[in-house]
């Protein structure tokens, strides 16, 4: 269990660095190139993304199972083996689908709204190579257990990329244009990134060897492939479609892509920060949902969810508050774009439920409902296609916001019916949930009147973000610790530190080494 938590912590630690360098790199990008030139770009990616999903499928996932079965029995030989299939299989679709959109290439053209994205998106399609290796190794290392190796890459191709779009953006690369840049440094990263992970899997005494149990491999992954496919597919509809629907209700070419472009690659980039922190949660307690229901612990099961829940619940509603009367201000200081902080507080509610659905899903799936999980991604993607395809005639690029919050909502509310219908839930967090959600209130209000103080004396936008900011983290905590919405935090807290301290009593008594340093 302390191999676990410590394991949790360094995923955690490495991950928050990583988010945290992508998402002010993103606000220094959004304000190099634009809105529309991250539209483009993001636009090509998403069908370059459909394009990985197909070609990884869900090989690595069923790679890390199966590395970590073979580790334990210590059958090293044949693991080298389905390593090596599993490298062939991906391989080998990556490139039959790269041969096939070259061929293509004429009639591929349809597919993107704006041409220009059809040169960016050939630009980054060789990436399809490394992006599959990329992701088999990283499961291989999951697999293993060596969560060091597997976190580092992570943070190092956030700092590759960085460094490539950084060089390719500057006076050196004068002649080419900007979304062209990007589109390179994108794929020199892939590749370095794919270069370091090979060379650890050989130094860490990876060979490759005769492939194995291909058959078998690409059996048990169809399930997750099916609904990575999926989820490919819906996120190259909205890239293709919804720039489309806007430019088909009167609106530019140009200014579709940067409408597309504050969205998903400015305001996104902000409403799903909170996610850096709630999804650390999603990662403790998968193994741990799975050990307790094979032991018939239940009911220890759904205290675990009634708590994770909760704990949501109060990251995620003073998140929701802050965005809701700050969003302009935000979008105004980090972006230098008002209307991607417009569409931050107009999409401010969709951050919990993103946040809740995550964590129900994955409870889900460590129970084994992988394909009740699928379903209810299904149609509650129904929501967001229909949002796309019928609200921008109204709304706009709100349209998407409406349509994500719903996705979400949807896929949450039918998460918490099948997971009490498997008996890991029992209803108990209606009452503080709601208590906790009452507090948007007078967190969103203390911010918004610190916010018009510091405007009517004259604060510079710095000043304005962070004085409203504390003075609504302030507004929330004290409501947190006045009604007390989850009763016996504190007792859980102190009970766990009484633990500690016995256990080390206990240890003192019996270690030399212990009793020496305390004496």
């Amino acid at each position: 269990m302390r191999t676990l938590k410590q394991s949790t912590l360094l995923i955690m630690l490495f991950s928050i660095i990583t988010r945290l360098m992508s998402f002010f790199f993103k606000i220094y990008l959004s304000r190099r190139v634009g809105a529309e030139i991250l539209g483009l770009f993001q636009m090509a990616f998403s069908i370059f993304g459909l394009f990985s999903m197909i070609a990884g499928s869900g090989i690595p996932l069923m790679l890390s199972r199966k590395t970590a079965e073979l580790t334990a029995v210590k059958q090293e030989k044949k693991l080298n083996g389905v390593m090596t299939g599993a490298m062939l299989l991906s391989l080998g679709v990556s490139l039959f689908l790269i041969a096939g959109a070259f061929l293509l290439r004429h009639k591929l053209t349809f597919v993107f709204s704006d041409g220009r994205c059809v040169k960016l998106f050939y630009i980054i399609l060789p990436a399809l190579l490394s992006s599959a290796m990329y992701q088999l190794l990283r499961g291989y290392f999951m697999g293993k257990g060596r969560y060091f190796d597997y976190s580092l890459t992570e943070l190092l191709e956030e700092v590759i990329k960085i460094i490539a779009c950084l060089t390719f953006l500057s006076n050196a690369f004068i002649a080419l244009s900007d979304s062209v840049a990007i589109s390179i440094a994108f794929t020199i990263t892939d590749y370095s990134v794919m270069i370091i992970l090979l060379l650890l899997y050989f130094i860490k005494g990876g060979k490759i060897a005769t492939p194995v149990e291909c058959k078998p491999l690409i059996r048990s992954s169809l399930p997750v492939t099916g609904m990575r496919i999926a989820a490919g597919l819906i996120t190259s509809f909205i890239a293709v479609f919804l720039p489309a629907m806007l430019v088909k209700n009167g609106m530019a070419p140009g200014a579709a892509a940067a409408e597309y472009g504050r969205a998903v690659g400015m305001a996104f980039s902000l409403l799903f920060a909170p996610l850096s922190l709630t999804g650390a949660l999603c990662v403790v307690i998968l193994p741990e949902a799975a050990a307790l229901a094979a032991t018939g612990k239940w009911k220890e099961l759904r205290t675990r969810v009634n708590e994770s829940i909760l704990f949501i619940f109060i990251i995620t509603v003073l998140f929701y508050a802050l965005f809701l009367v700050l969003g302009e201000t935000y979008g105004e200081l980090l972006f230098k774009d008002v209307r991607a902080g417009k569409f931050v507080a107009f999409s401010s509610g969709m951050v919990i439920p993103a946040a809740l659905s995550g964590l129900i899903n994955t409870t889900l799936n460590s129970l084994g409902e992988e394909r009740k999980v699928f379903f209810s991604f299904l149609i509650s993607s129904l929501l967001l296609i229909s949002s796309v395809l019928f609200l921008p005639k109204y709304i706009g690029i709100y349209a998407l916001a409406v349509g994500e919050c719903a996705f979400h909502v949807a896929e949450f509310m039918f998460g918490m019916y099948f997971l009490w219908k498997k008996g890991g839930y029992t209803g108990a967090i209606f009452r503080p949930a709601a208590i906790t959600m009452s507090f948007a209130f007078p967190t969103a209000l203390a911010a918004k009147c610190a916010h018009l103080f510091s405007q009517c004396i004259g604060c510079g936008i710095i000043v304005q973000a962070a004085f409203a900011t504390i003075t609504g983290i302030a507004a929330y905590l004290s409501c947190i610790f006045l009604f007390k919405p989850i009763p016996g935090l504190k007792a859980i807290v102190l009970s766990r530190r009484k633990i500690r301290k016995t256990k080390k009593k206990d240890l003192s008594k019996t270690s030399p080494i212990l009793s020496d340093k305390s004496s």
